[in-house]
């Protein structure tokens, strides 16, 4: 069993900084009303949706100059679903396609729990993610390069586990005339070119662990010392900022594109091997964060089509100048449309719930 108690500070921080705006904070003044003449907002009419959706994830180390670095995957799902969204509340259901995710002889079998959300409103971009993983296969290195007696087509590893959660969030400097939610939660619409500048910070730990190096031992030279640890816990969190930009056709076609950089400390709690047994350290050292996110499509009153990328891309400076690195994101392929009608029942529970409840109802 996984044993994620070492993120436990993590969450706590996490749920703070998501609760601190409800408990803390006094009420805020109203937000600006979006300029109409360039986004239309559709929160307050449901949506159903159709999508098909590929989540993934992997890990790299950095090799010495003049030889390949080490990148492991898992055997990733493809996946599709449906899904409803009213007044900002969303709920999506997604189950693997059947006669296609059937590669476990050929790739390995990964076993994972996987959840990552956007949370998007008028000002704020916020990602959370949260991933277990068990199982990944090396892409870098031939088989006959790495020399383990398997019949998988790809060296496999059936005892690497990795534990990811954090979050990243970005606030929109031009909300009033720019929308994330047009493009990624299909609740509003864009209708004219806009951009906007973006800053706000990130808060992520992971954790890596096997029975053995990562590095094979075949390849033992090629890596600094460093990168030959047996687990690791990372924890790294710093400020981000960044710009995102959406391109207007005909009122309906979009292609938005969004990207922001950060950088700050991690603490590294790296297990080696050693002569005799293994050795633990605990180092203080730079870590950075990169996010981007994209998407393009048809968009309009009743009507949204559109492909839709994102990915978190974290790194972290080992000791004697080694570096190592993960990332996790998905694709997503959406066909959404919007109701005319609304749900008056609906509407009654969530008055009901705004007036009884402490939390903040759309």
């Amino acid at each position: 069993m996984i044993q994620p108690l070492v993120c436990y500070p993590l969450v706590c921080s996490i749920l703070v900084v998501l609760a601190f705006p409800v408990a803390a904070q006094p009420k805020r003044a109203a937000l600006p009303a979006m300029d109409t003449s360039l986004v239309r907002d559709y929160s307050d009419r449901p949506a159903v949706r159709l999508y098909l959706s590929s989540k993934f994830n992997s890990m790299v180390v950095r090799a010495n100059e003049a030889f390949t670095d080490l990148r492991y995957r898992p055997n990733g799902n493809f996946n599709m679903g449906v899904g409803a969204s009213y007044r900002r509340l969303t709920l999506n259901i997604g189950f693997p396609i059947p006669f296609i995710n059937n590669d476990d002889e050929a790739k390995g079998r990964t076993r994972f729990l996987d959840a990552q959300a956007t949370l998007h409103t008028q000002r704020q971009a916020t990602n959370l993610f949260l991933q277990v993983f068990k199982g990944y296969r090396i892409t870098s290195h031939e088989p006959a390069r790495i020399r383990w007696d398997q019949t998988t087509s790809f060296p496999y590893r059936p005892d690497l586990v990795q534990f990811n959660i954090g979050l990243s969030s970005l606030r929109i400097v031009n909300h009033a005339r720019f929308s994330y939610r047009a493009t990624f939660n299909q609740d509003a619409w864009q209708q004219r070119s806009q951009g906007t500048l973006l800053y706000g910070g990130y808060l992520t730990c992971f954790v890596v662990k096997a029975d053995s190096s990562l590095v094979p031992s075949l390849l033992l030279s090629e890596f600094r010392n460093s990168a030959t640890l047996t687990k690791g816990v990372f924890l790294d969190a710093g400020p981000m900022g960044g710009y995102a930009h959406t391109f207007v056709y005909r009122r309906g076609w979009f292609f938005t594109i969004s990207g922001a950089l950060g950088a700050g400390l991690s603490v590294q709690r790296l297990v080696l091997p050693a002569t005799k047994g293994t050795s633990t350290r605990v180092d203080l050292g730079p870590g950075w964060h990169a996010q981007f996110r994209a998407g393009v499509g048809y968009n309009s009153r009743y009507r949204y089509a559109g492909l839709l990328f994102n990915q978190e891309h974290i790194g972290y400076v080992l000791r004697t100048q080694n570096t190592f690195a993960w990332d996790v994101g998905n694709f997503r392929l959406m066909v959404v449309q919007r109701l005319k009608h609304r749900p008056k029942r609906v509407d009654r529970g969530l008055r009901w719930m705004k007036r009884n409840s402490a939390l903040p109802v759309p």
